[in-house]
């Protein structure tokens, strides 16, 4: 089994969005198409902004796209300088538990290091204790004092 980080292509696209419909579905959020294709397409197209990354499996000789990590760059006073916020990471359900995370996540610390970011930020449902424990053996912090909010802005 030979796990890799790919940048996605055109060829991609549906695969990617397909990914994003499952991950939209599990956490019981909205889907439009239309919105998260622009989201997507506007990352790929500024680097500056941040990165998608397909994760591959590799396999007798099979390669399969089994989910996708969005990364965006932000800055943060307190954190001591640029940013990397995990926005989305999606597995697919036959491949949580099975070591893929555990590639994945120190490859993409390594990623932000190299664009200059000095901390990163994810966010996690309180409810997902699998998820918790995942993230805090690679030393990731829940910030019990803060509560995430949201305004979205309707264009």
């Amino acid at each position: 089994m030979n796990i890799s980080l790919q940048s996605p292509s055109t060829e991609s696209m549906p695969r990617l969005l397909e990914l994003s419909k499952h991950m939209h579905d599990h956490e019981a959020l909205s889907f439009d198409v239309e919105h998260v294709t622009s989201a997507f397409n506007f990352l790929i197209a500024n680097p500056a902004h941040g990165d998608v990354f397909l994760i591959a499996l590799e396999q007798d000789g099979e390669e399969e796209i089994i989910g996708f990590v969005v990364i965006c760059y932000s800055f943060s006073i307190e954190l001591g300088g640029r940013i990397a916020v995990i926005d989305q990471i999606f597995l697919s359900q036959d491949w949580r538990r099975q070591g893929v995370g555990s590639y994945v996540l120190p490859n993409i610390e390594s990623h932000v290091q190299t664009r200059d970011c000095h901390a990163v930020i994810l966010e996690v449902n309180i409810g997902n204790s699998g998820a918790r424990e995942f993230y805090e053996q690679f030393d990731y912090m829940p910030r019990r004092q803060h509560c995430l909010m949201t305004k979205r802005m309707v264009r």
